[in-house]
């Protein structure tokens, strides 16, 4: 994790869930993020090609010149990159893991800027699968950000945490689907074995079965 605000909510978010996978959105105390409350945001996730924002905070609506309410998480990125970021969601949602990604975005007059993102999964009155924690925040601050806003969000790396070390389908392998697979951005945590079957989905790599270490 590269930005302050990604590391300072991660942590915050750890320590709210204690032994759960996931804390629960009623956990969640604004006073206590204050000073990145800004860059943060919760997402609804409907289905796997609607997650609409249900809060998003100053700082991020203002790089988009735009409110961030109501709108879907998924209409911010290139077609190109919606594979991997469905991927990346399913595995917050389902699997209660974390994930960063690195991304660009570019305004209409060719100014780009570098942007880390965090995603954390939430339990909403103890249901699963239903809200996302995150922030977005700049690793730089142009004078142009707020005045010309950001389109054409591109990812740049994907990565995976597993809090617990292991995704939910693996600590309980026996009400797991049966095609499910283990889910790792590529050059970031490795499989404890090199000849594991592999192969590749957008930006990541997938491997079949064995333990993340």
């Amino acid at each position: 994790m590269k930005h302050q605000v990604t590391r300072e909510l991660y942590t915050y978010w750890d320590g709210l869930r204690g032994g759960r996978t996931a804390p629960e959105r009623s956990d969640i105390d604004p006073a206590e993020i204050h000073a990145i409350l800004g860059d943060t945001f919760i997402l609804e996730y409907n289905d796997e090609e609607s997650q609409t924002f249900r809060l998003a905070g100053t700082r991020l609506c203002g790089s988009f010149c735009r409110e961030l309410k109501g709108r879907n998480f998924l209409d911010l990125w290139k077609k190109e990159d919606l594979a991997s970021i469905k991927i990346l969601l399913t595995a917050v949602a389902d699997d209660e893991a974390a994930a960063v990604i690195g991304f660009e975005g570019t305004t209409e007059r060719g100014q780009s800027l570098q942007f880390e993102t965090i995603l954390l999964p939430l339990r909403h009155y103890g249901q699963p699968k239903t809200r996302i924690l995150g922030a977005a925040s700049p690793l730089d601050m142009p004078y142009w950000i707020g005045i010309w806003p950001l389109q054409d969000l591109s990812v740049t790396s994907l990565r995976l945490i597993w809090p617990d070390e292991r995704p939910a389908f693996m600590r309980n392998p026996e009400t797991a689907e049966p095609a499910r697979q283990n889910i790792m951005p590529t050059g970031s945590l490795a499989p404890s074995s090199a000849s594991m079957p592999q192969k590749r989905v957008g930006h990541l790599m997938v491997f079949d079965g064995g333990k993340i270490t």
